[in-house]
């Protein structure tokens, strides 16, 4: 069974700042940065479960190259993308349920 990806909205600002960063560095690398989110989420998107439960509910995972944190939540065959984070970000600020 195939589960739905929802990227909430906070995460959706996380998302597009981190991209706006990379692109402002070098023209291509936010969509570099895009890429390795694509292949971070399906990544969750066939193991939900699998990445570690930071809070109950709420898994982590790692983006390859670079270093961002993706906070996801799953139920009922639907990823809930809750944040995108720089690893160096102290996630405490989070609105995580």
């Amino acid at each position: 069974m195939t589960s739905i990806l929802v990227v909430e909205p906070d995460a959706e600002e996380d998302i597009l700042l981190a991209y706006r960063w990379y692109e402002d560095r070098r023209v291509g690398l936010g969509r570099e940065f895009l890429e390795a989110l694509d292949l971070t989420f399906a990544r969750v998107l066939e193991h939900p479960l699998l990445y570690i439960e930071v809070i109950p509910g709420v898994h982590r995972s790692v983006t390859k190259t670079f270093p961002y944190l993706v906070f996801h939540a799953f139920e009922r065959n639907t990823v809930h993308i809750l944040a995108v984070i720089h690893a160096a970000q102290n996630p405490t600020y989070l609105r995580l349920p």
